[in-house]
């Protein structure tokens, strides 16, 4: 799967999981995305009447969707690795408010390419063995291309839920991140600099998913 098609995917996901957890707690996440996937679809047919004119509009909705429900900060956290230690907290926060737009500006206009496809949600393979924590699998149908989804989903200290991680096709975005601000940090382009890998994140994740491009990878 190319780079940013992978991402675009995974922005699908998040925000079909996003809208999700918005809703109670003690009911079924699996149904819960059901329910809620057309609510997304939705919005992204909507967003084709204003998303070349107003292109921030759709920024901002599809950020209204993932921002109550991921953990930024977390993300963030795991992603710096073990350079978040040595980061200031001015520049953790940075680099989560960084990583939240750069997946939101980057990204969130593939969503519009979404077309004829449909969600499917896999039913449970069993009752979970932490009910703080739900695996939900799902299927994204475009146009030729099926992509298997798994996310996780866990309950924080106030009781809500909050997606953790997420497998594209195999591809752990996780991960997928943390290498890439590691590589960054180590680049000699940046000399080790935190401030201008966090100040060039966009840049780094823009780069890497060319690369992927131009070379071909996925099923």
């Amino acid at each position: 799967m190319k780079g940013s098609k992978t991402i675009a995917v995974a922005l699908l996901a998040w925000s079909v999981a996003g809208l999700a957890a918005a809703e109670e707690v003690d009911t079924s996440a699996h149904d819960l995305v059901q329910r809620t996937s057309e609510d997304l679809l939705t919005l992204i047919e909507e967003s084709r009447s204003y998303v070349k004119e107003d292109p921030e509009r759709f920024y901002n909705a599809v950020e209204a969707l993932l921002s109550p429900v991921i953990d930024f900060k977390g993300f963030a956290r795991r992603v710096m690795s073990v350079h978040y230690r040595k980061a200031t907290d001015e520049q953790r926060e940075r680099f989560a408010e960084n990583f939240k737009w750069g997946l939101v500006r980057t990204y969130a206009l593939t969503l519009t390419e979404f077309k004829n496809g449909r969600i499917l949600v896999l039913p449970p393979d069993g009752p979970p063995r932490n009910p703080k924590r739900r695996n939900v699998k799902m299927e994204i149908h475009t146009s030729g291309d099926v992509y298997p989804v798994v996310y996780t989903m866990s309950l924080n200290k106030a009781g809500e839920w909050r997606i953790g991680n997420i497998v594209i096709a195999g591809v752990n975005m996780g991960l997928t991140y943390r290498s890439q601000f590691v590589s960054a940090a180590a680049d000699n382009k940046y000399r080790g600099n935190l401030d201008q890998v966090i100040d060039a994140w966009a840049a780094v994740v823009a780069a890497d998913d060319e690369d992927a491009s131009e070379t071909g990878s996925g099923p």
